[in-house]
């Protein structure tokens, strides 16, 4: 039936990083909250044909490691970047990426960040051979990147009836036709040799190894000296590596990463009875009052007031 079918969006509203970062389907992620606010963000998504369709907005500045699923591609579509955010520790104002699935990159968001994603089976574009491609490969502007971001606001902004036109099925033609824009997108890609993928900096291969050690120490008793002695560098090269991939200070990402801790436990029911001072302390927190400050300024709440409404669920 022509023009007449409805599109099934299905939206999903979260209160904090922790719940937002398992909202896209399958994708391996892990978000931190950076910016200061309370947070608010939404996902929304819709599955056409061969494709998965998906909007994200975040209204707080978030650090995130992000990975789409494994034998997939996601073109990426940011919506009106003011080039503060970064990628790999490169600043970019990019309209759109390529994101290889299985291949995990870091990004540092802006705040009030809005963007979108069309998702492709590896196994439905047979013609390109996707292990010559990096993690993620930044798109020059072009036509075919132009009209794919007007028809994903329109359809998420529900208002595709007036702007998308098809002789047909609405849902099985618009399906085809971002697929094919999807194409000429990778030709273009593939045509422009000099369009190389995002491989990172050093600051970001920096970056990478400090967090691999971090991940493998105990978090309690981390410090910036005590990665400065274990990288074998000097106090300024570890703040610059930090701040060109993330935004912050390596001071200050470690304090949101134990504050991310602590309220991924606080938002658990079953680790919120152990109360706001026992959490504090196995996340490294030894003076109570500043670690309720610094919660308060992140999450815009008392870390007793999210236990007390985690345990009266």
């Amino acid at each position: 039936m022509e023009m007449s079918q409805e599109l099934n969006l299905i939206t999903r509203v979260f209160s904090a990083p922790s719940f937002q970062e398992a909202g896209l389907p399958f994708w391996n992620q892990r978000y931190i909250q950076l910016g200061k606010g309370t947070f608010k963000g939404t996902v929304t998504f819709l599955t056409l044909g061969k494709l998965t369709l998906i909007e994200e907005t975040t209204n707080v500045s978030i650090g995130q490691t992000t990975c789409p699923p494994q034998g997939m591609i996601a073109v990426v579509l940011p919506v009106d970047r003011n080039g503060n955010g970064t990628i790999n520790g490169e600043i970019r104002s990019d309209k759109a990426f390529i994101h290889i699935g299985g291949k995990e990159i870091t990004v540092s968001g802006e705040e009030d960040c809005h963007a979108y994603y069309v998702l492709v089976r590896q196994a439905d574009l047979p013609e390109f051979d996707f292990r010559k491609f990096g993690a993620i490969t930044p798109v020059e502007p072009c036509f075919h990147v132009a009209q794919m971001s007007s028809w994903l606001a329109s359809i998420f902004a529900g208002t595709w009836r007036s702007k998308i036109h098809f002789p047909g099925p609405i849902e099985q033609m618009l399906s085809d036709a971002l697929l094919d824009r999807v194409k000429d997108i990778l030709i273009g890609i593939q045509q422009k040799s000099s369009l190389a993928a995002l491989r990172g900096t050093f600051s970001y291969s920096l970056f990478l190894k400090a967090q691999r050690f971090i991940d493998d120490y105990d978090d309690a008793i981390m410090s910036v000296t005590l990665l400065t002695d274990e990288l074998n560098i000097p106090p300024h090269i570890l703040r610059s590596a930090f701040v060109q991939t993330t935004g912050v200070s390596p001071r200050v990402w470690l304090r949101q990463r134990a504050l991310d801790r602590a309220r991924r436990a606080m938002l658990d029911p079953t680790q919120a009875c152990k109360g706001v001072s026992q959490i504090a302390l196995e996340c490294g927190f030894f003076h109570f009052g500043r670690f309720a400050g610094y919660y308060a300024q992140t999450y815009g709440e008392l870390p007793i007031v999210t236990i007390r409404n985690t345990l009266s669920i």
